[in-house]
């Protein structure tokens, strides 16, 4: 799919080159800017970078054909929830007395005990595409409308995540009773914790990034502003399993810094 992809961008480029007055070419430097969770308080955003190179070919005075290759930065926040019995996490002490995990959660719960474990963890993936874009773009006077599909192939992701572990069973239970050293205690989870983990790689994620783009521009001599918006029609995970269906999106500030290349002089309009 992806080399299909590829082939059909270049010989489309290639051959409206060729055929182009003139081609433009330059650095692109922008950050996104990405939303990744809804809150009561509104809409949570974090920032990720934009850069590479942008060729401008142009077809006709007011018609331009863009594209680039560029790496980018999209990121995108999840949360999981797990419920688990508090005795599952001594299960090979338990077996032992020849009763089994479910059966003790059972016994103990039938006095109104409650032996949960709620695990709630929430994350962050930053995931980094190699981007192609195909962009028609309307020129007016200084004005740039924009707007065409883009393929995107993931080359490294990074995962930041936070679980809270509550188990309201061990706020009940006074350990301290019989256990004045402590060293029982020890063995014991915490009634309430949080801990913070960091992981590289791209299992689990989509390696591949299909969407379109739409944006307007301003150019100032060789100096262009853009502000582009960028929606992934395809899921950020592998397989989403019952999850909700989420896709990866963007709003990007960018600057280019196009230098002017000569093209087919043959296409230039002659004046008679």
């Amino acid at each position: 799919m992806k080399h299909l992809i590829l082939t059909v961008n270049f010989c489309l480029i290639t051959l409206l080159a060729l055929q182009a007055q003139k081609l433009s070419i330059g650095p692109e430097l922008g950050i996104n800017v990405i939303p990744v969770e809804n809150s009561n308080m509104g809409k949570n955003f974090q920032m990720g970078y934009h850069i590479g190179a942008q060729l401008k070919i142009h077809v006709s005075e007011h018609f331009k054909l863009g594209t680039g290759l560029y790496f980018t930065q999209k990121k995108k926040m999840y949360q999981q929830n797990d419920t688990s019995s508090v005795f599952d996490l001594f299960g090979s002490f338990i077996e032992l007395s020849g009763l089994s995990a479910q059966e003790v959660d059972s016994l103990v719960s039938s006095f109104g005990a409650n032996t949960d474990v709620t695990e709630e963890t929430k994350g962050v993936v930053a995931a980094t595409f190699v981007k192609i874009p195909l962009l028609a773009t309307y020129h007016y006077k200084n004005f740039n409308l924009y707007g065409g599909p883009y393929a995107g192939f993931l080359i490294m992701a990074n995962r930041k995540e936070e679980t809270r572990t509550q188990i309201p069973l061990m706020n009940v239970i006074d350990v301290s009773q019989f256990d004045s050293t402590g060293l029982f205690s020890a063995f014991l989870p915490a009634a309430d914790e949080t801990t913070t983990s960091q992981t590289s790689g791209t299992d689990g994620l989509n390696k591949m990034d299909v969407g379109f783009i739409a944006g307007i521009g301003y150019e100032m001599n060789q100096l262009h502003f853009n502000l582009m918006y960028s929606q992934g029609l395809l899921d950020y995970r592998d397989d989403r399993g019952k999850e909700d269906f989420s896709a990866l999106s963007t709003f990007r500030f960018s600057i280019a810094y196009l230098f002017d290349l000569k093209g087919n002089k043959e296409a230039s309009p002659r004046l008679e």
